[in-house]
């Protein structure tokens, strides 16, 4: 069973070192250390996944009333494909007391993610232009909003 393999634990700034170093190496445009380090000081939320005190992949999220806006959600690429997302997300969800609805915006290239989104019950609830910075070849990659209806 997957969650006797992974730990899932509220992290806080102790992991941030670690959730860092996994933002660099899973995102394009990853947060820098000061923007994590003030969100996880101020108002954000970070879920982490370990196995063997490894950090293998985290979400990070804000909640405003009664919404959840899912900032990051990011898989070591070690342990992609291993259903650790949609534990994390499903996680999330449980823990998400008085919570109407959750948020997140996905790369309109990121195919798995649509996926997995869908798949947890997530639908398109928006479309953003050329919302991520430019790549190496200055293109601009649309995002997609999703939402889940709790």
């Amino acid at each position: 069973m997957l969650e006797s393999l992974y730990e899932l634990r509220a992290g806080s700034s102790e992991a941030l070192c670690a959730t860092h170093n996994l933002s660099k190496r899973c995102f394009h445009e990853p947060w820098s250390f000061a923007s994590l380090y003030a969100a996880l000081e101020g108002d954000y939320d970070l879920l982490l996944c370990e196995k063997d005190g490894e950090l293998c992949g985290y979400i990070l999220s804000l909640t405003i009333i009664d919404e959840i806006e899912i900032m990051q959600i990011a898989v070591h690429p070690e342990y992609r494909r291993q259903g650790i997302a949609r534990m994390m997300s499903e996680q999330l969800k449980n823990l998400a007391v008085g919570i109407t609805c959750i948020h997140l915006e996905v790369r309109l290239s990121n195919q798995a993610a649509h996926a997995l989104y869908e798949d947890l019950g997530f639908i398109q609830s928006g479309y953003r232009k050329q919302y991520y910075a430019p790549d190496s070849n200055g293109l601009r990659e649309d995002a997609l909003l999703m939402t889940l209806t709790i």
